[in-house]
């Protein structure tokens, strides 16, 4: 355990949220981290995918090569 010093007015909104959520301080926030983590992840492969589209070429070798995965999924062996 280690402690950390956050404001009063920090400790009461994460308070407020673990009472909502019938967590423990602990347990709240690393929830919290948890989804800030995956919303930073998630905007990454958003500005990503933004890049990509940005650039024709770039964008369309993608889009074939995801076209050429397609058709191997495509192979007509049943489920195994």
């Amino acid at each position: 355990m280690t402690t950390i010093k956050v404001s009063v007015e920090t400790r009461d909104r994460l308070k407020k949220l673990a009472d909502e959520d019938n967590l423990t301080l602990d347990a709240e926030l690393a929830r919290t981290l948890d989804r800030a983590e995956d919303a930073r992840f998630w905007a990454g492969v958003r500005a990503d995918y933004a890049r990509l589209q940005a650039d024709p070429q770039e964008w369309g070798e993608y889009v074939s090569e995801l076209a050429e995965w397609d058709q191997t999924a495509a192979d007509g062996l049943g489920e195994e």
